[in-house]
């Protein structure tokens, strides 16, 4: 192995003045590395120094997206604001259609305080004529001459309005909505109430919660509404000249300011287009200069970043000239590696065939079997047939028995060859089946018995299949045999369903039952039916007296072990 992984060498030749020619190559390969590392380090440093240029540059832009992002959540406030007035102003239209306003005023003052305290953000309740009386109120100093002479032009203007109490000239904090009352075509009063504009701070302060930010609602008197930080000392207080006329007719924008508190800020704005009030959202502007700082750090740290990135490339084309030679042993026993695993794979491919092929033939073998097994059942049912055919009803009995019960073990051979892993079964076809059958045999739709299946499907073993077709085919043989005597119709149905690692099988019918199933047990064939439960390691709920339902649970993998056989089970007439 050893002679075979070695590296042929030859003599190197003699170059005049001593130097062997191999030596010369190897200097003159080693210069050509030192001048590409040279040139390397040379592309290396400025393109390092203009990626922190760049990196300056991409932080200078952060600072524009401050404002989008400060745009977007005065835009979201507004929207916010707006829903929950929209909210209170869908209330009071719903209260404006009751019947009640249209009856006595006594009438009327039961449902408004009803309503107010229901509504507990709702200070007062009133109901305004177009004469400007007040006809019904919630409380008896409300509402304010200046609320009446509003509630009048809103009756005029036919819209509903909402306003602060700095608005209408008040001095509280309420927040008031005006609804015309309209019947026939005409304003008969307006409705108006009080809101507390508490709400609407705690909308302002859960936008505001994170610490950069100060939010705050301004009303159309450019008196402070609501406000994230400090809101019982400023609220209420009016914006500062300049801040005033950077929001004067416009809708939304961003410009930079003082707050109320005197630090510099940066702010977005948005109007609301249902009140006209303005959503500001600010952010202090000594956070932005500290970007401004860690931008030219950024510059300075890439700087540093090529010096010392160019150092480790030297210290790296070093290593790899020391490192060469080595490489070139260790590719020459990697392509020796690589020789021997595409001889293993190879072999193994081989394998593989051979055993794809045993198993293809093993495949074809058991589905000739199975496939045998049931024609010979067959046969067998054949001949029983034709051995009771002389003989009178009561002794062809126990020959049909033995039909059918062959004739179970047949049907699962026959969904066996035809499964994919032909080692087990799908019961709900196998129940699909003999139920057509049984149904045939015993002329169910001339005796008006109706048979349904209500079974999910699933994989039974070989080993359960079995078993659990002689069960299913004894107790279905037993109902439509002696369950509708005398020409009674009636209902047998079968239910299975599954729930790993147990199924359940439910087989009933609305016959006229079971007197005692023990006297009843030779002719129901319960002993075999109870040796076959066993056998399968299930349990059987068996019929309460006048009953006929038959509970057996299984489990849907192969037994731990084998129960008795069926030769102790008693023969079932």
């Amino acid at each position: 192995m050893k002679a075979a992984f070695a590296r042929p060498r030859h003599p190197a030749k003699t170059m005049p003045g001593g130097r062997r020619r191999g030596d010369g190559q190897a200097v003159a390969g080693l210069g050509r590395l030192y001048v590409i590392a040279a040139a390397s380090l040379a592309a290396l440093v400025p393109l390092i120094l203009f990626a922190g240029i760049w990196v300056r540059s991409e932080l200078n832009k952060s600072q524009r997206d401050v404002e989008s992002y400060l745009s977007a959540r005065a835009s979201s406030l507004s929207q916010r604001i707006d829903a929950e007035l929209e909210q209170q102003l869908q209330a009071l239209r719903a209260v404006s259609a009751l019947p009640a306003l249209d009856a006595t005023e006594s009438d009327f003052g039961q449902v408004a305080e009803r309503i107010r305290s229901s509504l507990v953000h709702w200070a007062a309740l009133g109901l305004i004529d177009m004469g400007g009386r007040s006809v019904v109120a919630t409380r008896p100093d409300w509402p304010d001459a200046k609320v009446v002479a509003k509630s009048r032009e809103v009756g005029q203007d036919r819209k509903p309005a909402i306003g602060t109490a700095a608005e209408l000239g008040l001095s509280d904090r309420s927040v008031y909505l005006f609804m015309p009352v309209v019947r026939d075509a005409a304003v008969r009063s307006v409705l108006v109430t009080a809101f507390d504009s508490g709400d609407l701070q705690r909308i302002v302060t859960e936008q505001g919660r994170t610490a950069d930010l100060l939010t705050t609602l301004t009303d159309e008197a450019f008196r402070l509404v609501a406000r994230s930080r400090a809101p019982d000392e400023m609220i209420g207080r009016e914006l500062s000249a300049e801040f005033r006329s950077n929001i004067a007719g416009r809708n939304s924008g961003s410009f930079r300011t003082s707050s109320l508190d005197g630090e510099p800020v940066l702010t977005s704005f948005f109007r609301s287009p249902l009140t006209g009030w303005v959503s500001n959202v600010s952010i202090s502007r000594r956070q932005i200069e500290r970007m401004s700082t860690h931008s030219v750090w950024a510059t300075i740290a890439a700087g540093a970043l090529s010096l010392l990135l160019a150092g480790i490339l030297a210290v790296f084309i070093i290593h790899t000239v020391m490192e060469r030679r080595v490489s070139d042993e260790r590719l020459a026993a990697s392509q020796a590696l690589g020789e021997l695993d595409a001889r293993l794979l190879k072999t193994t491919q081989e394998a593989l065939g051979e055993q794809r092929k045993s198993s293809s033939e093993r495949e074809v073998l058991l589905r000739e079997i199975y496939h045998r097994v049931k024609n010979n059942l067959q046969i067998v049912q054949s001949l029983l047939r034709l051995g009771s055919r002389d003989l009178s009803s009561d002794q062809r009995e126990p020959f049909e028995a033995a039909v059918r019960r062959v004739g179970a073990m047949a049907r699962v051979h026959t969904l066996l060859y035809q499964s994919p892993d032909l080692a087990s079964i799908d019961f709900k076809d196998y129940l699909d089946e003999l139920l057509k059958e049984l149904s045939e045999g015993f002329a169910a739709d001339e005796r008006s018995i109706t048979s349904v299946l209500d079974a999910h499907s699933m994989r039974v073993p070989l080993d359960t299949a079995v078993p659990l077709a002689f069960i299913a085919v004894e107790i279905l043989t037993n109902s439509y045999r002696h369950a509708f005597p005398n020409g009674r119709g009636g209902r047998i149905s079968v239910e299975v369903r599954h729930d790993r690692p147990f199924g359940t099988m439910r087989i009933e019918d609305d016959g006229v039952g079971l007197s005692d199933v023990r006297t009843a047990k030779r002719r129901l064939g319960l002993t075999i039916v109870r040796k076959l439960v066993q056998q399968i390691g299930g349990a059987m709920e068996e019929p309460k007296p006048g009953s006929s339902t038959f509970v057996i649970r299984f489990p849907l993998e192969e037994p731990g072990a084998e129960a008795a056989g069926l030769t102790e089970a008693a023969p079932v007439p």
